[in-house]
């Protein structure tokens, strides 16, 4: 059996290997390329030959590579680069060590380089990280909602005797519009502060819920009336709702409550006017969750709320939720409403995101459990608008 000389096995390990392996001269034309740096750039071999990189790359590319060779080449030592290059075939992420070669006098001939793809290595880094914030922002979101509860409970309990005691004081002492005031003032602030704990308890998932089946596409086109006159005429709401969504089994008050919090929040980021678009859908989650907050596998509701606002930089937009957060100033607000927004999707056995970069807007996307209905059990349509009508003549009713 005849044994392959040297330069033949050198030749089919280079060709085999799925590393680009490449070679140039002095003028940064290439001498030498092997099959998987062909691949990448959807060219032969022999057409590579012969070019440099701005005629192979676009030009951010090309301008990097030869940036690289140039500091090669000054020191005469090999060097790893990292980067991602970009050619007509697509984009890939990489990491190259280049070095020089010589001829037998030690002069320097040109360079050569290995590129190995770690497009899908950077992609799981990049998912290893999003999970470790998320489980960090669950856990975060957890104790807050924890001590918050525990908080709030004992501040309801201290409201109650306030409230009380104030009632009594009212049929108790004489009675005079200097009494009368200081009462009603007393009142009024002790009924703030039980609805801001109603607020927290709300974030904290503890507050008392009635979940029903609800169509959430009658649900909306209902709470949309309510926006437009809430929102003002500089804000336009258009909708567009997906037939096949179907019922879910939440509080229908509470979460025209969450809508509406989701709704003023977009209409004080537009202070010149915009487009506030609520959509819904039916949304089935495949994968098991990576944080507490996020859904557990199943289908779903979806409600998408996108405004035309100012937008949110990420490290706003990673604290919405948190409560007592708010970037409106002293007197813009309590930090409470997304906060209870989430605590309600929670609750309801759903979850809540935002997606918000600054100039484009704001996107909040509110997951709910997606209920198959079932007329025999009163769950029809009927029933189900029956229950709606009911809602609203109460909600319409305390307003």
């Amino acid at each position: 059996m005849a044994i392959p000389n040297s330069f033949d096995i050198l030749q089919a390990v280079i060709e085999a290997t799925p590393d680009a392996i490449f070679v140039k001269d002095l003028d940064g034309r290439y001498v030498l390329v092997n099959a998987a740096a062909a691949r990448f750039l959807g060219r032969s071999a022999d057409d590579i030959v012969g070019r440099n990189d701005f005629e192979l790359y676009e030009p951010a590319t090309a301008r990097q590579f030869v940036e690289d060779d140039r500091r090669v080449l000054a020191t005469g030592r090999a060097q790893s680069f990292e980067g991602v290059a970009t050619s007509e075939e697509g984009s890939q992420a990489y990491l190259v060590t280049k070095g020089v070669y010589r001829d037998p006098r030690g002069a320097i001939l040109g360079l050569y380089g290995i590129s190995h793809d770690i497009t899908e290595l950077r992609k799981a880094h990049e998912t290893i990280e999003q999970t470790r914030e998320a489980l960090f922002r669950a856990q975060k979101m957890e104790a807050v909602g924890q001590l918050t509860g525990g908080i709030a409970h004992d501040f309801n309990n201290l409201l109650a005797v306030i409230i009380g005691n104030i009632e009594l004081l009212r049929h108790h002492l004489p009675r005079g519009p200097y009494a009368d005031d200081l009462i009603d003032s007393i009142l009024r602030a002790a009924l703030q502060g039980r609805e801001l704990i109603g607020q927290l308890l709300a974030f904290s998932r503890q507050r008392q819920l009635n979940p029903r089946p609800v169509d959430i596409n009658q649900l909306v086109d209902s709470i949309v009336r309510l926006l437009d006159r809430t929102l003002g005429s500089g804000i336009t709401v258009a909708t567009s709702t997906a037939p096949d969504v179907g019922v879910a089994v939440v509080d229908p008050a509470a979460l025209e409550s969450a809508i509406l919090n989701i709704a003023l929040n977009a209409r004080d980021a537009m202070a010149n006017g915009g487009t506030l678009t609520i959509r819904t859908s039916r949304s089935c989650v495949v994968t098991p969750p990576i944080a507490d907050d996020a859904p557990a596998p199943g289908t779903y509701v979806c409600i998408e709320m996108e405004d035309t606002g100012c937008g949110m930089p990420p490290e706003v937009a990673a604290r919405v939720f948190e409560p007592f957060f708010t970037t409106k100033g002293m007197t813009g607000g309590t930090g409470l409403g997304l906060s209870m927004v989430y605590g309600f999707a929670r609750q309801s056995g759903g979850a809540i995101a935002v997606n918000s970069a600054p100039g484009r807007g704001t996107c909040f996307t509110l997951l709910l459990p997606h209920r198959e209905v079932d007329a025999e059990a009163g769950d029809g349509p009927a029933a189900i608008q029956a229950s709606l009508n009911a809602d609203r003549s109460a909600l319409d009713g305390g307003r």
